[in-house]
């Protein structure tokens, strides 16, 4: 009996594991134009638009001065955060930094 219980408790924590996360959800044509309007307030465009966690989230969207940012708004379509968006070493030469003053490589691994 005590094995039945123990195997059927492990059933159990294997089923929640294999049950998907709940998907992030595409916006609608009303809750893109509200993000798009906030955005060119502030001076961005573009990037990837989606609902997720209660919040709307805007990824890799190009802001004044050319660099990307993630852009967090809440249900009401205010701005709660924007993150410089991390290239992962994109504009790196190879695999050490380039150092642009004086056309050299630092090939230190780590050295960002």
């Amino acid at each position: 009996m005590r094995t039945l219980v123990t195997c059927m408790a492990l059933l159990g924590l294997v089923g929640l594991a294999a049950t998907p996360a709940q998907a992030d959800r595409r916006l609608t044509g009303q809750e893109k134009s509200s993000i798009r309007s906030a955005m060119k307030d502030m001076g961005c465009s573009g990037g990837k638009m989606e609902f997720d966690d209660g919040k709307f989230e805007v990824d890799d969207a190009r802001c004044r001065g050319g660099k990307q940012y993630d852009l967090t708004f809440d249900r009401n379509f205010k701005l709660t955060s924007k993150e410089l968006e991390d290239n992962g070493g994109r504009g790196h030469y190879g695999s050490g930094r380039y150092n642009m003053r004086d056309n050299t490589r630092d090939d230190r691994r780590g050295a960002y």
